[in-house]
């Protein structure tokens, strides 16, 4: 993939050069102004330090009725979301959010919540806990109460890569009722390069509603204020409470993610505490975050879909139902930003462990026809399948799967390669052990009805 001078990656490894350098930016306040819609747009204005005015934007289809009747506690978890992107690109002492008020308890989950997404940041530039922003609310001595109307159906947020698009198909199949959601992170000053990189977004429109959202700011803070390190945008945070707006007038009850089983390894530790960069995608913040709605009285539940399944074992179900269907996947961060119509970058940690996984499902020239390259031959990437099998380096920073997972896979292609005489290339390091079958294993979350898991059960049974 080949980029413009220009273009400033979101994700790459090799922004971690910038990072333990002591300069990236911070700031004493970072302050958040009630929000407020504009058409179909809602607007969430920030300002930094009495100085820097930010705002950012979510723009909702026209068949979107309720604007103008979005309840606070929606509104707050997007504007934290943001808060978060914010913090983590320029670090205030304090967060000042005067137009939301809530009980103490809230004011501390919410300051709790904060940790979940800056942990990376802090680890990678190796600050202090201490140094983490504290979040003022404004004090109240009542909890405010939300009346919704929902049913035992489902909102499914798809990205167009594998996990959520085989959660779509398992659902598809079990006949769950549901619609689909997309949050497009693009837009605006990003463009709309990204309409051409997710075409299996074709296949879903076919057979279900997808409700595609467009955020974007109106201008990039990084730009602003120069920040170069690695980002991990709170993505979940602000899916989760964009659907609730679209759950609410639909009337679904689950919010559906398609996190997988590995989103539970950490990567690393720092001072005690681990870190992960999939930690909001983790069962510990799945319970948390119910707890938290139940103890608002809020009738919604975050769901992980393949919470009980391994991404490799979705990319071979999907190779089962439709292996055509692997073509239309997007799976890479970095070329979803870049300009130009590739897909795939083949040359960030979520392009290697994708491309394992489908040439382990598959074969070798198939995963070629996919991705565009053999990535077991890029010399470039020898050092980067190293840390994505072996328990004694870090693990990326990526959306990628279990060190134990990785391997197997691996071991898979190298398997394949020998029996039809393929060159192994980074493959030749692989041990000759046995598969774990136990990886390819579909069951679903437990946190629905059980009608529902039966159905998923069911579905799942013809298919192994």
């Amino acid at each position: 993939m080949t980029t413009n001078p220009d273009f400033k990656s979101r994700y790459h490894e090799s922004r971690i050069e910038y990072m333990a350098t002591g300069v990236s930016p911070t700031c004493n306040v970072i302050c958040s102004e009630i929000p407020y819609w504009q058409g179909s747009r809602l607007i969430f204005p920030f300002l930094i330090d009495n100085d820097w005015r930010h705002e950012y934007y979510i723009d909702f289809p026209l068949e979107f009725k309720s604007t103008h009747q979005t309840h606070p506690f929606a509104l707050i978890g997007i504007a934290m979301a943001e808060t978060y992107r914010l913090c983590e690109i320029c670090t205030p002492k304090i967060v000042q959010v005067s137009w939301y008020s809530c009980l103490p308890w809230e004011s501390d989950w919410w300051n709790e919540d904060i940790y979940w997404y800056l942990q990376q940041k802090f680890y990678l530039e190796r600050w202090s806990w201490d140094k983490m922003p504290n979040i003022e609310f404004s004090r109240s001595d009542v909890e405010s109460s939300w009346s919704v109307s929902v049913k035992d159906s489902y909102l499914l947020a798809v990205s167009g890569g594998k996990e959520s698009t085989f959660a779509f198909e398992w659902m598809q199949q079990a006949n769950l009722s549901m619609e689909t959601f997309t949050l497009h992170n693009a837009g605006g000053i990003l463009g709309d390069n990204w309409q051409k990189k997710f075409p299996v977004f074709d296949h879903l429109k076919m057979r279900s509603h997808l409700w595609e959202i467009l955020t974007h700011p109106q201008v990039d803070p990084a730009e602003h204020f120069g920040y170069k390190g690695l980002r991990n945008d709170p993505t979940i945070t602000n899916a989760l409470f964009v659907m609730m707006i679209i759950a609410a007038q639909q009337g679904h009850k689950f919010l559906v993610l398609a996190n997988d089983k590995s989103s539970n390894e950490s990567n690393a530790t720092h001072e005690g505490r681990s870190v992960n960069h999939q930690s909001a995608k983790g069962n510990d913040y799945i319970e948390r975050f119910n707890d938290f709605l139940q103890r608002k009285g809020l009738p919604f539940r975050y769901v992980s879909i393949c919470e009980e399944v391994y991404s490799i074992g979705t990319v071979y179900q999907l190779s089962f139902w439709n292996k055509s269907i692997l073509k239309d996947l997007a799976s890479c961060n970095e070329a979803q930003w870049a300009p130009g119509s590739s897909r795939w970058c083949c040359s960030c940690p979520k392009c290697a462990f994708s491309y394992a996984l489908i040439e382990a499902a598959t074969d070798r020239d198939f995963a070629i026809e996919v991705v565009g390259e053999d990535l077991f031959n890029l010399k470039q990437l020898d050092e980067l399948w190293i840390r994505l099998f072996d328990l004694n380096t870090e693990k990326p920073f990526e959306c990628v799967g279990e060190k134990r997972e990785t391997l197997m896979a691996l071991v898979q292609c190298k398997k394949q390669r020998l029996k039809n005489g393929e060159p192994l290339g980074a493959l030749a390091v692989i041990s000759d052990v046995e598969f774990d079958i136990s990886l390819l294993m579909i069951s679903p979350p437990q946190n629905i009805p059980k009608p529902h898991i039966n159905q998923l059960d069911s579905v799942a049974g013809k298919i192994k």
